[in-house]
């Protein structure tokens, strides 16, 4: 095969987008690495993996965070493969959503776009969250000296809204901008990793290594409280399976920014697939050199939220590279939040252009040609899912689970399907093990995340479940028309789309 020049990829980007009725109104400048870091970026292991330590080491003690991190790495590769090779065949922004309408039906499509938003909503917030608290605590706290003991909710509002917002300007000016954002955030994030893996192997315990994969029940009081206390191993096994299960996940972001990437039918699969791959190296890494740092495990389990803090404290390492880490997490935890927001814009973006939403939610900006609308509701629904602490606190712990769902609902949807299609991105006979082993890694973790203490999940589910069946029913059967399927549909489109490249001033001139 020879080598295609970048204008004959763009211009078959172009005419298999054109296949499914819509226009290249977005940018398409984003390159297969910039796909990647994106993705990279939003599953943000390096900070993540620190932040959340303690719900693999305050359940299951070092068998949370080698052997149960290791099964939730396998889930999560084999979900993302799953969902590379759907994403191969129909590389539109649409993303879940499109792909469970095209192999599901417009009713699964339009509640798995829905699940999806509600995921994005509280995995947004969350990160804004968590971005302001390492700010507080690890830049302004440790590095700068500066005492924000005083400072509470109202404080934590204004630090939320203004990292959202700056998100979202990121956004708004450009897809080439949060992509090279996205790669300085992915070699920040290895150079931040290297050296917290070199500090903590410098502070290592030998002892600890007899005790690599011990399993420890450490819930209940012996882990701080992090869960309640069981003696069922299976839920043990659960709880700490939520740590990989919340950390790498959002990589769907990937296919949410097809029509801005390259060769998107190649290139956004395998970012998904290496971001996942990556990703899990390197949580297995962090991970087991943290819980090999620890001079006392039990003690800093019982830490529980604090574990890492604790931890890092306590360890022995030069003042500047303990700031730079600090400083690294913090600026990491930013860029995870802001690619986040580019999925988060898209899936509401293709989602309006459906009109499955409003239709001024599809409206790109001629100047910079990004979803400007969708951006900035995306940057306002996010904000507004902070102000409600009692109910966000049991939402964002349900994060990882929608997110499972809603991927489940897409790959059930190819796995059974029989108008499935496949693009050159291929699994073969891994196909359906691969398929299964993540629906069923979602079945479990679902029913995990409906557990105490975060039981009231389960009221969520229930309504949430409620509302999208009584909305379908009701009144989006009958008025919801779903993406172009059929090649009437699509041949109806046809003029549109012209009239929509003429506006944004990307006209394919007959005949090319």
């Amino acid at each position: 095969m020879t080598d295609r020049t970048e204008d004959e990829i763009l211009r078959h980007d172009t005419e298999t987008l054109h296949k499914f009725g819509y226009a290249q109104e977005l940018s398409r400048r984003m390159s297969g690495f910039g796909n990647f870091a994106l993705s990279f970026m939003i599953i943000g292991l390096f900070w993540a993996c620190c932040v959340n330590v303690q719900q693999g080491i305050s359940t299951a003690g070092m068998f949370g965070v080698s052997v149960v991190f290791f099964v939730g790495c396998i889930i999560a590769v084999a979900t993302s493969a799953a969902l590379g090779e759907i994403s191969s065949a129909i590389p539109t922004a649409g993303g879940l959503y499109h792909w469970s309408s095209a192999l599901g039906g417009r009713g699964w499509g339009w509640a798995t776009a829905w699940i999806n938003l509600l995921a994005y909503t509280f995995s947004i917030a969350g990160t804004a969250v968590a971005t302001y608290l390492l700010f507080n605590q690890m830049l302004l706290g440790w590095v700068l000296h500066i005492d924000t003991s005083g400072w509470g909710y109202w404080q934590q509002v204004l630090g939320v809204s203004i990292i959202i917002g700056s998100q979202a300007l990121l956004n708004h000016v450009g897809v080439r901008t949060l992509a090279r954002l996205g790669e300085f955030g992915a070699y920040l994030t290895f150079v931040g990793a290297v050296l917290l893996v070199a500090i903590m192997l410098y502070n290592i315990h030998p002892a600890n290594i007899s005790h690599i994969i011990m399993y420890t029940n450490n819930t209940g009081d012996a882990g701080g409280g992090q869960v309640p206390h069981t003696n069922n191993p299976v839920l043990v096994f659960g709880y700490a399976l939520l740590l990989p299960l919340w950390i790498i996940t959002s990589y769907d972001a990937s296919a949410h920014t097809s029509e801005e990437t390259k060769d998107a039918t190649r290139a956004v699969p395998r970012a998904m697939l290496n971001s996942v791959l990556l990703s899990s190296v390197m949580g297995l890494v962090i991970l087991t050199v943290i819980g090999l740092a620890m001079a006392d495990q039990p003690a800093v389990a019982k830490q529980a939220g604090n574990a890492f803090a604790t931890l890092f404290g306590q360890i022995t390492a030069p003042t500047i590279v303990k700031d730079f880490i600090s400083v690294a997490m913090v600026l990491a935890s930013y860029i995870c939040g802001a690619c986040g927001l580019t999925g988060y814009s898209r899936a509401i973006f293709a989602f309006a252009r459906d009109k499955g939403l409003p239709s001024f939610l599809r409206h790109v900006s001629h100047k910079f040609r990004t979803p400007a609308p969708a951006i900035w509701l995306a940057a306002v629904v996010s904000v507004g899912a902070t102000l409600y602490s009692s109910a966000f606190a049991a939402l964002t712990a349900g994060t990882a689970l929608f997110y499972q769902l809603s991927y489940a609902m897409a790959i059930g949807a190819a796995l059974l399907s029989s108008k499935r299609t496949y693009g050159p991105f291929r699994l073969g006979v891994w196909s359906k093990p691969l398929a299964i082993i993540s629906i069923a890694g979602a079945v479990f973790i679902i029913w995990v995340g409906l557990q105490p203490p975060t039981q009231i999940l389960e009221s969520y589910f229930i309504g949430i479940v409620g509302l999208l069946l009584v909305g379908w029913f009701a009144i989006e059967r009958r008025r919801f028309p779903g993406p172009p399927l059929g090649d009437l549909a699509i041949k109806a489109r046809m003029h549109e789309i012209e009239l929509e490249e003429v506006a944004i001033g990307e006209v394919a001139a007959a005949g090319e």
